[in-house]
């Protein structure tokens, strides 16, 4: 499924598993304790019957690509995983489910699952018709692709410090609660306590796990993040620089300008002037963006 807006609301209860991304801007999702600001860095899986809203409010028109997968399908290939022919032939394919929860956090770009989305996604842009036979063969592939890096990633929760291996996952869960936290909320003024406070853990625990887990500060996450944000408002709309500083959480022109200057070698004004280009905007989000930066 894929649509182009400039503002949208939805509210469900709980779909089938699903792999969500964007271009061209950022979508909110919130969902138990959780809110992840998927953008075009990334993409987010949700497992089957997540309930959960989607929120975009955007100076961008932002092109949602949604791929669903059907009932048991994930479950019918991570059976295939670790276990002979020999295993599986024993027992009839209503047998061969096994769990395939997924973590649902935000997820940069990879090279395992993002490459067979971003072909999916051409496919479906493209001006050829989808095949169903060969939709369903990628779209296994896809949660194959899944599963793996999944699987990956569980070895390296199996590192943490914790006595069980459910605790280590428990504590992996709390910090990229933290880490989307941080993502999701740019532009406000985010202390080391309120981030630990949505993970559920002490500020000097977070701080101690979020460095080993993501080889960084939450503070130095969130000025990449803002960064990145402030690249892609100077690249894509016309909003003035000063307000692109504010929207993306720095208190001051000043700082936001050295910053900026420090880690990608020119001024913002520089940047815009090199990298930017006319595109379709949406001009009251760009003006609710001017007021709030008089």
């Amino acid at each position: 499924m894929s649509g182009r807006a400039f503002s949208y609301f939805a509210d469900t209860p709980g779909l089938p598993l699903s792999l969500k991304c964007m271009s061209n801007g950022r979508a909110l999702y919130k969902f138990g304790r959780a809110e992840v600001a998927v953008d075009d860095g990334g993409y987010l899986i949700l497992n089957d019957r997540q309930p959960y809203s989607i929120e975009i409010a955007s100076p961008t028109p932002v092109e949602t690509f949604v791929l669903w997968f059907p009932r048991l399908w994930a479950e019918e290939v991570a059976s295939g995983f670790n276990k002979t022919s020999e295993t599986l032939l024993d027992k009839s394919p209503d047998e061969n489910g096994a769990n395939a929860a997924f973590f649902e956090r935000y997820t940069p770009h990879d090279r395992v699952v993002s490459p067979k989305v971003h072909a999916l996604r051409a496919s479906f842009k493209g001006k050829h018709t989808i095949e169903d036979g060969w939709l369903e063969e990628k779209l296994r592939e896809l949660l194959a692709a899944m599963l793996a890096s999944q699987h990956a990633l569980k070895r390296e929760v199996s590192t943490l410090p914790g006595v069980r291996a459910s605790t280590r996952e428990e504590l992996w869960r709390r910090v990229s609660r933290a880490r989307d936290y941080l993502h999701a909320h740019l532009a406000a003024p985010v202390s080391l306590s309120e981030v630990a406070a949505a993970a559920c853990l002490s500020p000097f625990h977070l701080l101690r796990v979020f460095q080993a887990v993501f080889h960084q500060t939450p503070h130095q996450y969130l000025n990449n993040c803002r960064l990145d944000r402030a690249k892609f408002l100077l690249e894509k709309t016309r909003i003035p620089v000063t307000a692109i500083c504010l929207e993306c959480g720095f208190t001051s022109l000043g700082s936001f300008s050295a910053l900026f200057h420090k880690r990608c070698g020119m001024s913002p004004r520089a940047w815009r002037k090199r990298r930017g280009m006319a595109t379709e905007e949406n001009s009251n989000i760009r003006e609710v963006y001017l007021m709030g930066a008089t």
